[in-house]
């Protein structure tokens, strides 16, 4: 059960990775409204892009401490 956990732990935060560094500026199926990167996205919701940021800080954050997670329960 241990390594489930560790296996979702470090799948969760590849995918938070993913989304918040490596896809940041690219167009996905996924994005809200006709947005094409993550800004526009964010546009389409009526968000300010300072909350986009904080948001990110948060994932990221997030994402750092479901690693450090594994060492460190």
């Amino acid at each position: 059960m241990d390594s489930a956990i560790i296996v979702l732990q470090v799948v969760i935060a590849l995918g938070i990775t993913n989304v918040w560094v490596v896809r940041f500026g690219k167009a996905t199926a996924w994005r809200g409204g006709a947005a094409t990167d993550l800004r526009g996205e964010f546009a389409a919701y009526g968000l300010p892009s300072w909350c986009m940021w904080v948001i990110g800080a948060l994932k990221l954050s997030c994402a750092a401490a479901l690693v450090v997670g594994i060492w460190k329960p």
